[in-house]
């Protein structure tokens, strides 16, 4: 959770499904900061470079890339941003060392919400 002096928190979400990322889209429009969206890793990257995201948000097979590659070079690049993987089945690996965290695609939508404003 942020500072209440801080500037209001930036989202990058990316998701193969265009369904996925409007319902995203519907889900987080009450929450202050900048909202982007990406269809895929190179359009992710581009608006990335744009402007450094505080909160990632991605779904794991994506067009042209890995959405669990993406979140960890995003940790690598961007240190202090939050990072989320948004997919139906829990990732093999421990998220938890790698500073991401899970959250089921099937999770109701308020549960999906809390989880971000949490993060921002």
């Amino acid at each position: 959770m942020r500072e209440p002096s801080s500037p209001p928190p930036s989202f990058l979400f990316v998701d193969a499904d265009p369904r996925a990322l409007a319902a995203l889209r519907r889900l987080c429009r009450h929450l202050p900061g900048d909202k982007r969206f990406a269809l895929g890793v190179r359009e992710a990257e581009r608006l990335m470079g744009e402007a450094a995201p505080s909160v990632v948000v991605s779904g794991q097979g994506l067009p042209d890339g890995d959405g669990l590659c993406l979140l960890t070079c995003v940790r690598a690049r961007h240190p202090g941003a939050a990072c989320a993987l948004h997919t139906s089945l829990p990732p093999a690996c421990s998220l938890r060392e790698q500073g991401i965290t899970w959250v089921d695609r099937a999770a109701p939508p308020q549960q999906v919400l809390a989880l971000l404003e949490s993060l921002s």
